[in-house]
């Protein structure tokens, strides 16, 4: 498994997307004053209890750091052990943000002449039962979302530069340096970081993505590598400041910074057999000079936006020496691959089962499975 699979399975226990468990997810009634805790079940991680607790699945670290004599490390939690939850509980599903907070989706509509429909956001999706702040019980445990914020945010893509739309610069990272040693220009999380906004017009609460162009692939486009997603914490002028959430690269000082797109995926989505005819082909693998294509790598198709492509659509690989590639059956698939990221030409899919390794670039794909509204 590649750096990049590694570190998108890590931070949380694989920051999965709701790995909650079947029964449900409860904190522990405790006396008045002491701080709620939840006793961990089978399946679950601080990706998913953030989320259910802090309604924000990034705040994860604020689990992590209030149970240093019960979690060593945050990859792995076990059954039975007894979490701390921050001060703060639950606030109602209703009110909970999502990548871009509440009042910034509805501005943006504004803008545009519209009202925003926020209805259909995965915070948004479940039933209004929720802990409170005088009461412990929670909502039942949400099932595994078909693509994962991870999943959604760390995948790089595959677009011509004129679709990456206006762009700032992070322009320092904020670190103590009393002694005037000479630091790496390199942010780790809950860092705060300095953003030059350029063209970015963004508000306290927005969520930002730090990105990297790497490689060009032949016409169909330069190869966007995602970093970091921050939170803004401050904005005056053209500047603002943000904290590190989520790391999934190396992310530094000059590395260009978008607003965090909208993600969309219900949690409660099925993928459901493809009505509709949709061949394709690997244009490449995300990692330069990759060989051999494992579970969790990345790669880039020549279909997306226009040709119907959405994410969590399930495509599989077929051999280029197949002599009807366009009639084999899926028991003949090398491998099946979920969209995770689209642009307007290509997609970004990840390997999610294996049957042979022998995938290459250039092998055939055919649309076997489509995300249900």
């Amino acid at each position: 498994m590649n750096t990049k699979a590694r570190t998108a399975m890590a931070a949380a226990g694989a920051l999965a997307l709701w790995l909650g468990p079947v029964e449900g997810v409860w904190a522990q009634e405790t006396p008045d004053g002491e701080t709620p805790r939840h006793e961990v079940r089978r399946g679950e991680t601080l990706w998913g209890l953030a989320g259910h607790y802090l309604a924000n699945p990034f705040r994860w670290p604020e689990i992590f750091q209030l149970n240093p004599d019960v979690v060593q490390d945050p990859h792995w939690i076990y059954p039975g052990e007894a979490l701390r939850i921050p001060d703060g509980g639950v606030i109602p599903v209703s009110d909970r943000p999502y990548v871009r907070s509440t009042t910034t989706a509805h501005r943006g509509a504004a803008r545009h002449g519209g009202s925003a429909d926020l209805s259909n956001t995965v915070f948004m999706t479940r039933s209004d039962q929720f802990l409170t702040h005088t009461g412990l019980e929670v909502d039942a445990a949400a099932r595994l979302g078909v693509v994962s914020l991870s999943d959604f945010f760390g995948a790089s893509q595959l677009l011509d530069p004129s679709e990456l739309g206006p762009t700032g610069t992070t322009s320092r990272v904020i670190e103590e340096n009393p002694l005037g040693l000479s630091l790496p220009e390199s942010a780790t999380l809950n860092q705060d970081v300095v953003v030059h906004l350029g063209e970015l017009s963004t508000w306290e609460g927005d969520y930002l993505q730090s990105v990297r162009w790497g490689r060009s692939i032949g016409l169909q486009g330069i190869v966007l590598e995602s970093k970091a997603i921050l939170k803004v914490t401050r904005v005056a002028g053209d500047s603002a400041r943000a904290r590190v959430i989520e790391i999934f690269g190396d992310y530094r000082v000059g590395d260009p910074v978008v607003q965090a797109a909208d993600f969309f995926v219900d949690p409660e989505s099925d993928v459901v057999e493809a009505a509709s005819r949709l061949d394709g082909t690997i244009i490449a693998f995300a990692i330069e000079n990759q060989t051999i294509l494992g579970l969790y790598d990345e790669v880039f198709l020549d279909v997306g936006k226009q040709a119907g492509v959405r994410v969590g659509d399930e495509f599989l690989v077929f051999s280029h020496l197949e002599p009807t590639p366009e009639t084999a059956e899926a028991a003949d698939a090398l491998c099946h691959l979920r969209v995770v990221r689209v642009t307007n030409g290509t997609a970004t899919a990840v390997v999610f089962k294996i049957r042979d390794p022998g995938t290459r670039e250039g092998n055939p794909v055919r649309l076997a499975g489509r995300i249900s509204d």
